[in-house]
């Protein structure tokens, strides 16, 4: 367990060293060697972390991906389960962070068609494993695949509304909208 705690620290450590970067000089003006010796830490070990300099960026994949699949698929609501996710991973205290850090994957993929990709390429690959699990679920496959992507979609957006945002005052109005656009898609589930 120790072992995986000093990864965890390092992996935070080097994540954290590029959002600084990032928010000072873009996502174009830092190179991995810049990640790396802000770091403290080799050009191959930050390699063995994050094979990519976009993946710095999404450095939180795996937790977006395996606290989505935890709430939404296992029987209950999936879009009450997916509304609650986004306002706890995202949304409230998580936005506030967001938007105060100009490094972090909000705001950068705001200004970044090359992460605004990233990112959708990401939500299509969580799609695919959510309506997997929709469709263990008891949901047809076209249904299961509908509804998967149309709530990656909220996600997606959420991330560009933020992104966008001014300031914190948004936050409550991109709050309503996905709020708004889950409740758009209650159709998609079967009664």
């Amino acid at each position: 367990m120790l072992r995986e705690e000093k990864k965890a620290r390092a992996r935070a450590a080097m994540a954290g060293a590029a959002a600084a970067l990032f928010g000072e000089h873009g996502y174009d003006g830092v190179a991995m060697t810049q990640v790396a010796r802000a770091a403290g830490v080799s050009e191959q070990t930050l390699y063995n972390y994050f094979p990519t300099k976009e993946s710095l960026v999404f450095d939180q994949a795996e937790a977006f991906e395996t606290s989505l699949l935890a709430v939404v698929g296992d029987g209950e609501d999936p879009i009450g389960a997916a509304r609650r996710w986004l306002e706890a991973f995202l949304l409230g205290p998580a936005a506030h962070r967001a938007l105060e850090s100009p490094g972090g994957m909000v705001r950068l993929v705001a200004g970044s068609d090359t992460l605004r990709r990233g990112l959708l390429d990401l939500s299509h690959r969580v799609a695919g494993t959510l309506a997997g699990r929709l469709r263990r679920a008891g949901y047809a496959p076209a249904a299961a695949t509908a509804l998967a992507d149309a709530l990656l979609a909220v996600f997606v957006r959420t991330v560009e509304d933020l992104g966008a945002a001014a300031n914190r005052r948004a936050i409550p109005a991109v709050t309503r909208r996905a709020r708004e656009a889950f409740e758009a898609l209650r159709p998609l589930v079967r009664s």
